[in-house]
Parts: structure tokens; sequence; C-alpha cells
């Protein structure tokens, strides 16, 4: 069955005129008999009793009737719907993120998104970087947004890498501190001091290790944590110091519960935001729109 038999069908159904319904149609009669015909020789069935120069539906018409109704009604929908998503108002968006950059970069970003695009649905999947990685490689996600030390690297050839932007750690120490008064401090100064640290594996955990046996430091881990939210609380309360994006406690700084200094004499790579995606997996105008927030 091709869509313009079943609109020609449900139009002299309507009708019920071969003659109306191509004035309708704006074809010849001849062309919508041949339409019919065809139709009824493919389902092998009367759909039209032709009485005089009157016609209405035989009972195998009538069945058809709802169902062509039902197929046009979708396939309007259908290319609505594509219009819309193809004109970036609607779709959806299935993004991977490291849990720190989940937690203090996307909210805002995604908040703005959404006013602006309200009709894109955003499906949002955490975890390590590795695992991102691996979203991103089997296609579960259309993006994904890590962490990395230094420029990105083209580490496999189905993957794009792009840094986004530079994501600062610096030290996080309570009001009460002997560093606290300072702007910036050196590695050096956080030897024999207790250590709060994400656990082993982790980006962040992987880059402050590096930064102290770079400087050749040896770390006081005081407390091994799964979340940076636990680390600063611990922190507030006086437990230790930590290494942590910046990002990740404005807030508590802005309050005064932390104080945020910066390292100097770090000799190792920055770290950066880095927009991981498939070569060939295609990129749909929401998703368009949303990498241009992203980079702008």
């Amino acid at each position: 069955m091709e869509l313009r038999q079943l609109e020609a069908f449900i139009t002299v159904a309507r009708r019920e005129s071969f003659t109306r319904a191509a004035a309708e149609l704006h074809l010849t009669q001849p062309a919508v008999t041949r339409q019919i015909a065809a139709l009824e020789a493919e389902l092998q069935a009367l759909l039209f009793d032709r009485l005089g120069k009157r016609i209405q539906l035989t009972g195998a018409g009538e069945t058809l009737l709802g169902y062509a109704e039902h197929i046009l009604r979708l396939t309007d929908e259908a290319r609505e719907a594509l219009e819309e998503l193809t004109a970036g108002r609607a779709g959806r968006i299935a993004i991977g993120a490291a849990s720190t950059l989940a937690t203090y970069v996307l909210p805002p970003l995604l908040t703005q998104f959404r006013q602006e695009h309200p009709g894109i649905e955003l499906s949002l999947r955490t975890g390590l970087s590795a695992r991102v990685r691996e979203l991103v490689l089997s296609g579960v996600v259309d993006i994904g947004l890590v962490t990395t030390e230094g420029e990105p690297t083209q580490q496999d050839g189905v993957l794009t890498s792009e840094s986004l932007g530079v994501y600062e750690t610096v030290l996080a120490v309570p009001p009460g501190h002997v560093l606290a008064t300072q702007l910036t401090t050196t590695v050096a100064e956080l030897s024999g001091e207790p250590l709060l640290a994400m656990t082993t594996g982790t980006n962040l955990r992987t880059y402050a290790e590096h930064i102290l046996a770079d400087a050749g430091v040896a770390a006081r881990v005081a407390m091994e944590l799964d979340s940076v939210e636990a680390i600063k609380r611990m922190v507030e309360a006086g437990l230790g110091i930590s290494l942590l994006p910046r990002v990740a406690v404005a807030s508590e700084v802005a309050a005064g519960r932390l104080v945020a200094l910066t390292l100097t004499g770090v000799p190792l790579p920055e770290r950066h935001i880095v927009l991981l995606r498939r070569r060939d997996k295609h990129q749909s105008a929401p998703l368009l729109a949303f990498l241009a927030q992203l980079r702008q």
C-alpha cells in the first residue's frame, strides 16, 4: 500500500464520489480510479460498491477506512516530529560525564539550555572518565565530558577529543588552618599534612599523586573517600586538607567555609575538560546547539 493510494481512498470515501475526490486531490478522475483499483488488487478486496452514479463503502472498505486514517495521522505526526527535530526544537541528547563535572560544571549549563530549548529531552549518565569513554564508544551517549592531564590526545581513531577549558586544581583548607591566610602555596608546604584524597583510580587522585611525586613530597593520606562532597565536609570539619577542583569548592569559598589556595611551581600539565564524541555518529540539530553552548 502506498500513502497516495490511501489518501485517494479516504478522499473518495468522504466525498462519496470519484469526481469530487479527484478535484480535491488536483488529479484526474482516471488517475484516482487507477489508484483505487491498484489498492483493491493488492488487498484482494472490493472497497466500493458502484451503485449507478453513487458509490458506497463495502464492508472491507469500512474496515480499511479506520486503519487508513490512522496511518495518515501517524505519517503527519512523523513529519511534524522530524521537522521539529531538524529545526532543533525537539529531540533527545544523551550525555555522559565524569561525576565531578556532572555535579559542579553541568548544572548551570543544562539549566540555560533547557530554558532556551524546552522541547529537547536531556539524559545524563555519570561515572569515572574511563566509563564515560566506553559509553561514547558504544554509542550509548552522544557525547562525553571527562578530565585529562594536558591537552587531549587522540587515543582512538573512532573518537575525537576537544578541550573545552582548563580545570584548575587548588588546595582546599579550613579557614583556621595555618595556610589559610595565604593566597598561594607550593606543593612542598604540604609535606606532613593530613591529606584527604579521592579513591585510587580516579583522575583527581592520579593528578594529586603526580603533583606530590613531582615535588618529592611523600603523601600522607589520612582518609580516602569516593565523593568530592564528602571530602569538602571533612576539610570543613578540620580533619585534613585536600587537592580539589576550584569549581567544586567555589560555593564553600564564597560562604567562608573553605579557603582555596592556588598551587604555584607545579610543572605538570594543566587538567582540561575534554569533549569526546564518535567521528561517525550523526550530530542532530539539538546536539549541535548544545555543543555550541559548551564551546561558548
